[in-house]
C-alpha cells in the first residue's frame, strides 16, 4: 500500500450485546452463539463476580429475590434497553444475511438455518 494511502474505514461487523459498543470501538470482540461480549464488558463482568463470590449465601438469595420481584416500574424502564438490543441483534442478523447472499447463498439455506419460510425470511430480511 502506498504510504500516502488512507486505510478504509474498519466495517461495523457486530455489537456487544451488553454495552452496544461496536467492533470498530473496542479493542475486542468475542463472539459467542448468539451474543457479542466486548473486552470492557469483560472486565466488568469479571469485578462483579468477584464481588459476588465474596457474598454470603444469605446475601446472594437476598439478590436474587430483589433482582427477580422487581416493580412494575423498573421493569418497564428496561423495555427501552431490550428494544435497543432486539433492534441491534435484528440488523446484526441482517447484514450476516446480506454477506451469505453477496456470497451466493440461496434464500432456501438461509430461511432452513432461520426454521422459517423463504417468504417470511425475505420480507424480514432482504435490503432495499
Amino acid at each position: 500500500m502506498p504510504t500516502d494511502a488512507v486505510p478504509a474505514e474498519e466495517e461495523v461487523i457486530a455489537s456487544c450485546s451488553f454495552c452496544g459498543k461496536p467492533n470498530t470501538a473496542v479493542e475486542r470482540l468475542v463472539a459467542g452463539p448468539s451474543a457479542f461480549i466486548c473486552n470492557e464488558c469483560v472486565r466488568l463482568s469479571a469485578e462483579i463476580m468477584a464481588a459476588s463470590a465474596a457474598a454470603t449465601p444469605e446475601e446472594s438469595q437476598r439478590s436474587r429475590a430483589r433482582f427477580a420481584d422487581r416493580p412494575a416500574d423498573d421493569i418497564l424502564a428496561l423495555l427501552p434497553a431490550l428494544d435497543r438490543e432486539a433492534a441491534r441483534a435484528e440488523e446484526d442478523l441482517a447484514r450476516w444475511v446480506g454477506r451469505l447472499r453477496e456470497r451466493g447463498t440461496d434464500w432456501t439455506v438461509i430461511a432452513g438455518a432461520l426454521g422459517t419460510t423463504v417468504e417470511a425470511a425475505r420480507r424480514r430480511l432482504e435490503r432495499g
